[in-house]
């Protein structure tokens, strides 16, 4: 038998001939049929059948005789009537949870349900919540209303994830509505942050006046709109269908609603999603050249700002087929970064933007969601007949790639200029956790100066439209929180990422963002042990599963969990994040670590090149040496200079200091640190007294 484009289906061999995977020709399903019948469906260049087939458009019943293998995710939407059966009725009842079907329609409502997995017995269901924040901008009235509910309805702190959104934790199914409507009531929306359709869309979160700079953050905002859903299950579910839809820039009306190039559904309430929505997830980021704060390359789109030679934008570079989720032991699945396909003049953006992701929805796999995500497309297609199809539905032949600077990362904490006359303040956060004295202070200094704040994709805060006369008030109130500038915070924590993992991600194979902190005090205690300087640092990100929310594929050191106290380490990114790392060693249980830093680091400081970062020495060398310098390790060769007596003027008084850091769990380096660091923070207060 063969596909509805003439390939043959059954089994087939993908580019790697180590693994065999099903092929896919398609979702029959009658109501996606009906909306279908008016609406274009290009065909696919003819393909090889060693490919993957990866068509869901939807097959009319006399081109096939066959059922088709669909997930079951696809059938929980068909039959959900757009997202709200049976949800709509799932959180109206006593139970502390809601069954398969609701769990997952929930996702596209901005939530997930989860349980404490540090308890036994009893499971004890709560709910995430996560908003929406196109760029990462939060108004002071969400972050105040944010903030309340963490206290009265969540476990008392605030997340920051690495998409610039908020996550609440701990919401009781009986307080599900009250806490959404609250949102929605206060400039707020939770609405695709999760689920099978375009998530939180990211922009440089730096509040800089530049053209570039605001073209981004607008580009992102309308990016969003265009994406978002129209069919109005969110309210109906939430606040009984009364509409809080702001009011939408016209061009992103007039590209919704064009389908002149076949990219809709006529007639239906999701003009772009339909029924079914897209495979899985889609992420999209937008950022000017140079800014690499948004982790360009790990999105399904990664849109970058180009301009002329006076700074006037004229249109945009796209990336497309970057990803990270993967599946351990499936060589199938991998992390993979984005590849240019192609210019766009400025006012083509968003035309552009829907033909990719119609392209998706119509050839993206649903059979298996393991192989769902774009990037998998267009690595079964390459990216030439990706650029083909896409094409199709763009209406117009893409132009050539305009050359981009080399990528930096840029995290902005400190003090900076807006450019209007204005500061803002970038303020580094732990894991992106939120509690105790540092929400309180925040909360007191963003209400006190009505202050509007921005998340960034590294799990940080930006203060905004700090005028200059409140600068040292806020720096002394911010320091007596642990809020201090950069320079006081170790180079590794600034860098440094982790997903939350346990106890409440029901994916989490072992610790990530509880286990960091150690981790990190670790590896600077290896510096110091093998010579490093401390303002050397490494880009080290910890997630607890293999789908790679916290971006580790991307990190000069990366560790994943992938079994009970154990992680897989993967190496060789960069610290501006545009290139993958790869698996080093596998199963190291995390008491075993230091087996592993010490010889990396240890020759890192004494084989690099000028200026050679970690993850760049890590490829040079390769990972056959590597390994074998890790095998035959017996410890560092001691030097004459047996103690690091920066900053201890003698042996006596580092001995003393090391003796105390010991009953801290600490390095008498890192006490040491602290105490200047205290001292200077008291000395700073004095002087705004």
């Amino acid at each position: 038998m063969t596909t509805p484009f003439g390939t043959p289906t059954g089994t087939v061999v993908p580019a790697d001939p180590k693994t065999r995977v099903q092929s896919f020709t398609g979702l029959k399903s009658s109501h996606s049929i009906a909306l279908t019948r008016n609406r274009r469906v290009f065909p696919v260049p003819s393909c090889s059948p060693t490919l993957i087939r990866a068509v869901s458009t939807p097959v009319k019943p006399e081109t096939s005789t066959t059922e088709t293998k669909r997930s079951k995710v696809e059938i929980f939407k068909e039959q959900s009537n757009f997202i709200r059966y049976p949800l709509n009725e799932e959180i109206l009842t006593d139970t502390p949870n809601i069954n398969e079907a609701a769990t997952q329609l929930i996702k596209f409502h901005g939530s997930y349900q989860q349980y404490n997995r540090d308890e036994r017995g009893t499971r004890s269901f709560s709910f995430m919540l996560r908003t929406k924040n196109p760029g990462g901008k939060v108004p002071n009235q969400l972050y105040l209303t944010m903030d309340d509910l963490a206290d009265q309805f969540g476990i008392g702190t605030l997340r920051l994830t690495t998409r610039q959104t908020f996550q609440l934790h701990g919401v009781l199914k009986k307080d599900l509505k009250t806490v959404m409507s609250t949102i929605i009531r206060n400039m707020g929306s939770t609405l695709g942050a999760c689920g099978d359709l375009n998530r939180n869309v990211l922009a440089p979160a730096a509040p800089l006046v530049t053209k570039e700079y605001q073209f981004a953050q607008e580009t992102a905002d309308n990016i969003a709109a265009l994406l978002t859903p129209q069919s109005g299950f969110y309210y109906d579910v939430w606040v009984d269908g009364e509409k809080f839809m702001t009011s939408e820039p016209p061009e992103v009306v007039k590209a919704r609603n064009d389908n002149s190039h076949g990219t809709n559904f006529p007639d239906s309430p999701e003009p772009i999603y339909g029924t079914q929505f897209l495979p899985r997830k889609f992420k999209i980021a937008v950022t000017v050249p140079t800014d690499n704060s948004v982790d360009i390359l790990t999105n399904d789109i990664g849109v970058v700002v180009v301009s002329d030679e006076n700074g006037e934008p004229q249109g945009f570079n796209i990336y497309v087929g970057g990803g990270m989720g993967r599946t351990h032991r499936m060589e199938t699945t991998f992390p993979r970064v984005g590849e240019p396909l192609g210019y766009v003049p400025k006012a083509d953006i968003l035309y552009a933007i829907k033909a990719i992701v119609a392209t998706q929805r119509d050839h993206g796999r649903r059979d298996d969601r393991r192989y769902s995500r774009m990037k998998y497309l267009i690595s079964t297609w390459g990216i030439e007949k990706f650029r083909s199809v896409v094409e199709q539905y763009y209406g117009k032949k893409f132009e050539s790639f305009h050359k981009l600077p080399e990528w930096e990362f840029k995290s902005y904490l400190g003090w900076h200029e807006q450019g209007d006359g204005a500061l803002f303040c970038g303020l580094h956060v732990d894991n992106g956790r939120i509690g105790g004295k540092m929400k309180k202070t925040l909360r007191e200094v963003i209400e006190k100066y009505n202050l509007n704040v921005r998340i960034t994709p590294n799990q940080n805060l930006i203060l905004c439209d700090v005028r200059s006369a409140w600068r040292r008030p806020i720096t002394a109130v911010l320091a007596q929180a642990g809020l201090l500038h950069p320079k006081y915070v170790d180079p590794l924590n600034l860098t440094a990422m982790a997903c939350p993992a346990f106890p409440l991600c029901p994916l989490a194979i072992t610790e990530a963002e509880r286990g960091i902190p150690d981790i990190l005090k670790r590896v600077r205690a290896v510096f110091e042990k093998v010579g490093l300087k401390y303002n050397e640092s490494v880009v080290i990100r910890v997630t607890g599963c293999p789908n790679g929310c916290a971006r580790p594929y991307m990190a000069e050191l990366g560790l994943v969990g992938d079994g009970p106290n154990s992680y897989q380490i993967w190496l060789g990114g960069t610290p501006n994040q545009t290139q993958l790392a790869r698996t080093f060693m596998n199963k190291v249980k995390v008491q075993d670590l230091e087996k592993v830093f010490e010889p990396l680091f240890y020759y890192w400081k004494r084989k690099r090149q000028p200026k050679e970062s970690f993850g760049d020495f890590t490829t040079r060398m390769g990972f056959e040496k590597l390994q074998e310098l890790v095998e035959k390790w017996e410890g560092p060769v001691q030097s004459a200079a047996r103690y690091n007596l920066k900053p201890f003027a003698d042996k006596e008084t580092y001995e003393a200091m090391e003796e105390l850091a010991k009953l801290q769990n600490k390095t008498a380096h890192q006490l040491a640190m602290e105490v200047i660091r205290n001292f200077v923070t008291a000395q700073q207060n004095g002087k705004s007294e």
